[in-house]
Formats: structure tokens, sequence, C-alpha cells
């Protein structure tokens, strides 16, 4: 089932800092930021989806 198309996409999100210092604190910034990143991908693809009918 289509929905209709959005004029305005989506905000993203704030993406965390990654610290200078701390190889395990960099590691889990850099983390969450590639989960953030990827959950909002996969928004945008699902209203693309939804605006296409697809």
């Amino acid at each position: 089932m289509s929905a209709p198309c959005i004029a305005t996409l989506p905000v993203a999100l704030a993406l965390p800092a990654v610290p200078s210092h701390g190889i395990f604190e960099q590691v889990q910034a850099l983390l969450a930021r590639e989960q953030l990143r990827a959950a909002h991908v996969r928004q945008l693809e699902a209203l693309l989806e939804a605006c296409s009918g697809g």
C-alpha cells in the first residue's frame, strides 16, 4: 500500500562527538555514530519505499 509522499525530510540525528583520547571511548562513540546513521538511512529508505508504492 502506498502512502503520500512527504514534503520535508526527517531531521538527521545529532551524532555523538568522538573523544580525542581513550581508544575504548573512541570505539564506543564511533559505533554509536554508525548505528544512528544506519537507523536514519533505514528511515529514509522506508519513506522512499512508501512514496514509490513499492
